[in-house]
């Protein structure tokens, strides 16, 4: 089990690891580096910041910080990496004391004696280990010969102790998320039971509900939310095992609000002021397909949308206004009645869902009879539209501009990652997560937003066959961006830190897709149907977004 994050209560000596599908790793006992994964006894940078992809940092009560990692084996070789990196052109003895300064002080040390070390010491039981004397500088050492060393500064540093006082408990949980196949539902109310135990719940923005922590293995849950008629209505039932689980419910309920203004003649009779349907371009659309359910003209569409410069071609994610008849009618399918009261008994405990926000009233005609408008339910990847809204912003901009205004790790919550400048910056996964979180319905962002391999560890995105419109793609281990067209063989992505920018790439090798748990039964049903991605180049996509591409030497795709 890979954990993706992790937490120290230094009051109870415990970290809390948390693995992608939910489970929790109580860990204590034991000496600290045990409990961090951290052989090194590394620590974060300046001002906390997380290095050398820990997971965690852990302050103690005397105020010192270390480095949590995933596992033993990362923590060990990172602290391999590091003495490789910083400390092989020193011996043993000066790896541990540091080196002096002109005024015969000593710094930059693995172990100085400022820290209450006895390097000495410490580099004649590294000697004796590994049969080197102290003078032997690390780039003469095998990695064998490493190894050994490090074996041996465990042993010194007392890893290994308290063993009889090492506990470590896995608790599983149940993650449930409320969708209608495609959109997570936010605010929906829902009764969560546990054996005997109820409890009433609401799901946030991204239509999570609490998780369910199976504290009595064999235990049966059951999920219910309201129908129309406010009776509680049963959408799963399952037993709690000794493995975490994580769920998409589909709530079919849809509950729709369109108050209207007071039925009032007009004060005089006027033209009504034009009012646009927001419209998105989908994947099958054409300008001729749009223009027929709105009663209009590809003509007038063009008109009132100077950024099509070819009527032949229109791109999924762009937002047309649309000024026809059709844009003033109700949706195409009806909305239900709204729910009727329920007797009094049989109310439950909690309110019936909440009920969509309704659009600003419309006079029909100018008659002074309202209507509601409701834009198409459009439900293919809301996220795109944020990453052309953004792709459009910068236009081709570099992440030296972006990251004045737009740093996509601190809006997505990391702090310590100052900049979008430079390698150890890569901000690829980070650009991507703002995408979800960011849309008009939010998306759950995998757990450490900033790294592009973790979407493959967070139970929360499922991995699908074939790339669909929108899917996180992730190439390799280190770039996530999102699926947008084909081009020959190839997969062409819209997608942060390609040569710096918010660009179009393409993409044919090592390539794996992922799309969000609310998200994985439209999309299945996309693949199912046949859907075909749009056939386009990146060369093409570039310009008819105003993307202005600069070539990065040898990373053209971080």
């Amino acid at each position: 089990m890979e954990y993706l994050s992790a937490k120290y209560n230094a009051d109870l000596l415990t970290v809390d690891y948390l693995a992608g599908d939910g489970s929790h790793l109580l860990r204590t006992g034991g000496t600290a580096a045990w409990r961090f994964n951290n052989p090194g006894n590394l620590r974060p940078g300046r001002g906390g910041k997380i290095l050398y992809g820990a997971i965690g940092i852990a302050k103690t009560k005397t105020n010192n910080s270390f480095l949590i990692f995933s596992s033993y084996e990362e923590g060990r070789k990172q602290k391999k990496l590091l003495l490789r990196r910083k400390y092989n052109g020193r011996t043993i003895y000066t790896m541990l004391a540091g080196i002096e300064d002109d005024d015969g002080n000593l710094h930059d040390g693995y172990a100085p004696q400022s820290d209450n070390n006895d390097p000495g010491a410490y580099a004649a039981a590294i000697a004796t280990h590994i049969g080197k004397p102290v003078e032997t500088r690390l780039s003469d050492l095998t990695d064998a010969e490493l190894d050994s060393m490090m074996d041996a500064m465990e042993k010194k540093e007392g890893y290994h102790g308290k063993r009889d006082t090492r506990q470590e408990r896995v608790v599983p949980s149940t993650a449930i998320t409320l969708s209608d196949g495609a959109r997570p539902q936010a605010d929906v109310p829902a009764r969560l039971k546990v054996g005997d135990k109820e409890t009433i719940a609401r799901t946030d923005k991204e239509g999570r509900l609490p998780p369910v922590p199976h504290v009595s293995s064999g235990s049966v849950l059951s999920v219910s939310v309201p129908d129309l008629e406010g009776q509680w209505k049963t959408i799963y039932e399952g037993v709690l095992g000794a493995k975490s689980q994580v769920l998409a419910l589909f709530n079919t309920l849809d509950v729709f609000s369109a108050p209207t203004a007071p039925r009032k003649p007009p004060a005089a009779a006027r033209k009504p002021k034009r009012v646009p349907v927001r419209y998105v371009v989908e994947l099958d659309d054409t300008l001729g397909k749009i223009a027929e359910r709105f009663t209009t003209t590809v003509a007038e569409i063009k008109r009132d949308n100077p950024q099509i410069k070819d009527v032949a071609k229109i791109y999924p994610g762009q937002v047309l206004s649309i000024y026809g008849q059709g844009a003033a009618a109700a949706p195409r399918k009806k909305p239900p009645a709204a729910p009727a009261r329920a007797p009094a008994k049989a109310r439950p405990a909690a309110p019936p869902p909440a009920a969509r926000p309704a659009a600003p009233a419309r006079s029909k005609e100018g008659s002074g009879a309202p209507l509601a408008i409701v834009a198409p339910d459009q439900k293919l990847a809301p996220w795109m539209l944020v990453a052309v809204a953004e792709a459009k912003k910068w236009g081709g901009k570099t992440e030296g501009d972006i990251t004045k205004t737009s740093n996509y790790h601190k809006l997505n919550g990391t702090t310590f990652l100052p900049s979008l400048v430079g390698t150890s910056n890569a901000w690829c996964a980070s650009f991507v997560n703002y995408c979800l979180r960011t849309a008009a319905t939010p998306y759950k962002t995998w757990k450490n937003s900033f790294r592009a391999r973790a979407v493959a560890l967070d139970a929360n995105f499922i991995e699908i066959e074939k790339p669909v419109f929108g899917a996180v793609m992730l190439v390799g281990t280190h770039h996530v961006a999102l699926v947008y067209a084909k081009s020959g063989s190839g997969v062409v992505s819209l997608g942060g830190n390609q040569s710096d920018q918010i660009n179009f790439s393409p993409f044919s090798k090592n390539l794996r897709f992922f799309v969000p748990l609310a998200y994985h039964r439209f999309a299945e049903q996309e693949i199912a149907r046949g859907a075909v991605l749009p056939t386009h180049t990146a060369d093409e996509l570039n310009a008819a977004f105003g993307i202005n591409v600069k070539k990065k030497k040898g990373n053209a795709t971080r």
